[in-house]
């Protein structure tokens, strides 16, 4: 299965289902906390102001019931004061004694007070409420409110990973299966009548098809390649028994050796299509490629001789290589086929760069720029055509490269292309980069 940048589609599931809940809970657990703080200074804001409302009746009426001379105890976290004739009453804290009438709050490290002033008439009445039990209770439920939701965090995400699985198990089963599926392979089971067992069924018809066609295919190759190679091989012996006598006419052995030459191309053909029908490859040996270049050549040297493109082969003698000969001519007469079609009147020419990749560069007309990034394409012919139009066999074209890249592909070879059409410069460039070839002198 490919997994994206964030993870696989199980993961992202996962974390989007658990993100999801850890933020409700988030926010759940933040407002009970806020409203848990604020009810509890709202019920110590109502205490004082029901008790100031009862000190201001009793400071009215008499002294009785505050002292001036010390605090009044009014339980174990409030206690009240009376400042009368400009007289500050012993014991009280000095942060209270410059506070205004009304109703304040005052938090340091140590405490937290809720303190509530109010005149009388004969005095200021100074109402203080210790409200740090109350404040250990709110941390407390934080605490707790906090523990609730990593717990249901924690729930959430092996909930998560169980909805997961039933949601995306489908698709992995149909993945796991698909990527150890190979033609041939014998249908897939269906062992569930759901949206996944329906995609397998109709996969498991597009795989029929496809193995029947691959079969096909294969044994159309085969069959071609047994039929033809016998009256192939006639042709070619009888070829070469006239070549030996004595009496033949210039013309008529240059006649036989082309339709030896002929035969050698067929076969190569042959070779090759196989080879592409059953995606495998042959067995390496070791092959000149100067002489394997003159060979290409020679199958297209009456075409180009009539299109006027002339063929220069600088490649060293005696570099071998160990590769498949047969894949080699292919890719070499196709791009010699290409430039007999395409670059004549031209002069092409073959050789080695500095790091071993044969080249074969053309002095023609060049190619398009516009038409390079689509070269390598099944039937593309865009601006390669002749200005003419259409041609006879034009129909058969655009396969050329096509095939040459398709077999580099499968041999691990490299084949890239550059031109020019402007300048001084103008022609076109093939490179064939044989990279995993073992290199060795002749």
């Amino acid at each position: 299965m490919t997994r994206a940048a964030g993870g696989t589609l199980t993961q992202r599931v996962v974390w989007a289902l658990t993100g999801t809940v850890a933020l409700f809970v988030t926010a759940l657990a933040l407002l009970a906390y806020l409203t848990f703080d604020q009810m509890e200074d709202d019920l110590v804001n109502d205490i004082l102001n029901t008790e100031m409302d009862r000190l201001v009746q009793h400071a009215r009426s008499g002294d009785e019931f505050l002292p001036q001379r010390g605090a009044r105890e009014l339980g174990g976290s409030m206690r009240a004061w009376l400042k009368a004739d400009g007289q500050s009453p012993p014991g009280i804290p000095a942060q209270i004694l410059a506070l205004d009438n009304g109703l304040h709050l005052l938090e340091t490290a140590e405490y937290t007070w809720h303190v509530m002033v109010a005149d009388t008439g004969r005095g200021k009445v100074y109402l203080m409420y210790d409200a740090s039990d109350n404040e250990q209770r709110v941390r407390d439920f934080g605490l707790f409110v906090l523990g609730v939701g990593a717990i249901c965090v924690v729930g959430a995400y092996a909930l998560s990973r169980r909805v997961a699985a039933i949601a995306v198990g489908p698709l992995l089963e149909l993945t796991d299966r698909l990527s150890t599926w190979a033609p041939g392979s014998p249908d897939l089971a269906v062992t569930r009548d759901d949206e996944a067992g329906r995609l397998i069924e109709a996969f498991n018809r597009v795989q029929n098809q496809v193995d029947r066609s691959i079969a096909r295919e294969r044994e159309f190759a085969g069959n071609l390649s047994h039929e033809v190679r016998t009256p192939l091989a006639a042709i070619r012996s009888d070829s070469e028994l006239m070549l030996l006598m004595q009496d033949l006419a210039p013309g008529q052995r240059q006649r036989l050796e082309r339709i030896v030459d002929s035969v050698d191309d067929v076969i190569v053909s042959l070779e090759t299509a196989r080879a592409m029908a059953r995606d495998q490859l042959r067995a390496p040996e070791p092959v000149d490629l100067a002489a394997c270049m003159q060979d290409a050549w020679r199958g297209y040297e009456a075409m180009a001789r009539a299109a006027e493109l002339r063929f220069e082969n600088h490649i060293p003698e005696g570099r071998v290589r160990e590769l498949d000969r047969y894949a080699l001519l292919t890719v070499l007469r196709n791009l010699v086929r290409n430039a007999v079609e395409h670059a004549a009147p031209a002069t092409l020419r073959a050789s080695l760069t500095a790091q071993g990749a044969l080249e074969l560069r053309d002095d023609g007309r060049g190619i398009d720029s516009a038409d390079l990034p689509f070269l390598f394409r099944r039937y593309y012919r865009g601006r390669l055509r002749d200005a003419g139009g259409a041609q006879a066999g034009d129909s058969a074209r655009g396969l050329g490269l096509a095939i040459a890249k398709r077999v580099c592909d499968m041999q691990g070879w490299s084949l890239t292309v550059a031109s020019e059409r402007e300048g001084e410069r103008h022609g076109t460039c093939f490179w064939l980069d044989l990279d995993g070839a073992t290199d060795r002198r002749a």
